[in-house]
């Protein structure tokens, strides 16, 4: 009752935070876990639960990105399709590693959790969709109306482009759009450039890690030989050994961070830098549109012409409405594409200064030791 006063009271600060804190596998679908706080009156209550599949996530996006036209909104972008089976997990494993390695599809699962929270909460701080009917249905734990829109959506981009094929030369009259034009499609080369060399440097210090943890088994295996009649020889194999294996989980470690910062970043941001692209096209085809229908109306014979100026206007409306939100929604993008980027190299620095400490420490215990048992 407390709870539900608070979220009447104007002096409480608006707030909508979502959580996905676990999902199991149900055979071939994988079920999330979604909990939401929130003090907006706008929901039926201050906490929600349900449990969402990804199917789920793609009718979320979809209904929010092709059945309501977005206009000069930048929807935030759909996370990556989860790795569903066993079979699909090892070959995943095995396209990057270069290895047969059994089934890490367990070890996915908070990953695929992060990125649907990520989505949610990008939606939740967004301020037309934060109250969205779609968001709303979403988050409460009722039926979601049926979906058809998975495929839609895609069908819809392809049209598009055939379509538009002529716009991306087309010069913007307005220098700013023209210049965040330019800008985001660099970036977005940029960052799918870069998404591509990080994730080759992850998966080389994983293998790394890999090889670490072999290179201990087998000192400690060569240690342990019963034809090894010095037991000095054999302690050292046994410390030296568990000091490789100690380096494999600090390696392991760092290449986790690796992920859950600038690689979980990166992948965020080249989808978002996409959807801000997509925005900035529908502005230029509502331009085109815009300079037909002024075209047309100049044209227009007599009796045609009061239908052609009307055309004309709601045209030119059209495209100053979507000119207006467009520049709010690059500025917010900017800010927000600045902060995580700044949060992940933090969060990726510190944990590399403390797995390095850690790490040294952990070697000059060891080469003590070492010592120890020389002497």
């Amino acid at each position: 009752m407390s709870s539900e006063r608070s979220r009447e009271d104007s002096s409480v600060p608006e707030m909508l935070e979502v959580k996905v804190p676990s999902a199991t596998k149900d055979g071939e679908v994988i079920r999330f876990e979604v909990k939401t706080v929130t003090t907006l009156t706008d929901y039926p209550s201050c906490e929600l639960a349900t449990v969402r599949t990804f199917e789920d996530v793609e009718w979320l996006h979809n209904t929010l990105a092709v059945r309501e036209d977005p206009g000069g909104s930048i929807v935030p972008p759909m996370p990556s399709r989860p790795v569903s089976t066993a079979a699909e997990a090892e070959a995943l494993m095995k396209q990057e590693f270069g290895v047969e390695m059994r089934s890490m599809l367990a070890d996915q699962i908070p990953k695929y959790c992060r990125s649907v929270e990520m989505f949610l909460n990008l939606l939740a701080k967004h301020a037309r969709y934060r109250c969205s009917e779609p968001l709303k249905q979403f988050l409460d734990n009722k039926p979601l109306p049926p979906r058809a829109l998975a495929k839609l959506s895609v069908f819809r981009r392809a049209t598009n482009i055939v379509k538009d094929k002529g716009l991306q030369s087309k010069k913007d009259p307005d220098d700013y759009f023209h210049g965040q034009r330019a800008f985001i499609s660099e970036s977005h080369q940029g960052m799918k450039d870069v998404n591509v060399v990080f994730h080759q440097q992850l998966v080389a210090q994983r293998q790394f890690a890999m090889s670490l943890g072999a290179l201990a088994s087998n000192i400690t295996k060569a240690g342990s030989v019963a034809c090894c009649s010095n037991d000095n020889h054999s302690k050292l194999m046994a410390r030296f050994g568990q000091a490789m294996d100690q380096c494999q989980q600090a390696e392991t470690t760092l290449a986790a961070t690796s992920e859950n910062t600038f690689a979980f970043n990166f992948c965020v941001f080249e989808r978002y830098l996409e959807s801000g692209k997509d925005m900035l096209h529908r502005r230029l085809r509502l331009l085109a549109e815009s300079e037909a229908a002024a075209a047309a109306a100049v044209k227009a014979k007599p009796a045609a012409k009061p239908k052609a100026e009307e055309a004309r206007e709601t045209a030119v409306q059209k495209f100053e409405e979507i000119s207006k939100l467009g520049r709010t929604e690059l500025s917010l993008f900017h800010q927000l594409r600045v902060h995580s980027l700044q949060s992940a190299l933090v969060a990726y620095c510190q944990a590399q200064i403390s797995t390095g400490r850690d790490t040294y420490a952990m070697l000059a215990r060891s080469l003590s030791e070492l010592r120890q048992i020389e002497e």
